[in-house]
C-alpha cells in the first residue's frame, strides 16, 4: 500500500516513473473512498486485495438480501459493488466452482441505492483502524 503521503514524497522525488497500480484492502466491509479517489484522480489503479474481506460478510445481512435481490451470490454481490467503484478485484481461491462464480459479474449492475447499502458497511474508525495497523505494519519493516 503506498500511502497518500508516499505517493507525494515519491513525486517531490521526481522520479521517472510513477506507480501505476496500488493495491490495497478494499472491500465492503474497509470501503477507503478518500484512498481511492485520491489515487484514481491520479490514473493509478487501484487494486482491492482481499475483496471478500476473507468472507466474513457473506452472511451479512445487507449483503444477504441484496443477493436475493439480484440473484446472485453474496460473494459475486461484492465483487461487483468493487468493479462498479471502477477496482482491479484480487480474489484467492482454490475451487474451481469459485472461479468460475467469481467471474460471473458483468451481467447485472448494482442500483445506486444498493451500492449506497453497501458503502455504508464501513465506518469511518473501521477506516481509522485499518490505516493505524498499516501505519504499525510499515514501521515495523
Amino acid at each position: 500500500f503506498v500511502s497518500f503521503q508516499d505517493y507525494e514524497e515519491l513525486v517531490k522525488a521526481n522520479i521517472s516513473t510513477l506507480p501505476a497500480v496500488n493495491q490495497f484492502e478494499v472491500s465492503p466491509a474497509m470501503y477507503r473512498a478518500d484512498a481511492i479517489k485520491y489515487f484514481q484522480d491520479r490514473d493509478i489503479l487501484v487494486s482491492a486485495s482481499k475483496a471478500l474481506h476473507r468472507g466474513e460478510l457473506l452472511d451479512n445481512e445487507s449483503i444477504q438480501k441484496l443477493a436475493v435481490k439480484y440473484s446472485k451470490t453474496p460473494a459475486q454481490i461484492m465483487l461487483r459493488w468493487g468493479l462498479q467503484k471502477g477496482l482491479s478485484i484480487v480474489v484467492k481461491t482454490a475451487t474451481p466452482s469459485r472461479m468460475r462464480e467469481n467471474r460471473s459479474v458483468t451481467d447485472f449492475m448494482l442500483s445506486k441505492e444498493d451500492e449506497q447499502i453497501l458503502d455504508a458497511l464501513t465506518t469511518e474508525n473501521d477506516v481509522l483502524q485499518r490505516d493505524e495497523l498499516e501505519i504499525q505494519r510499515k514501521n515495523a519493516i
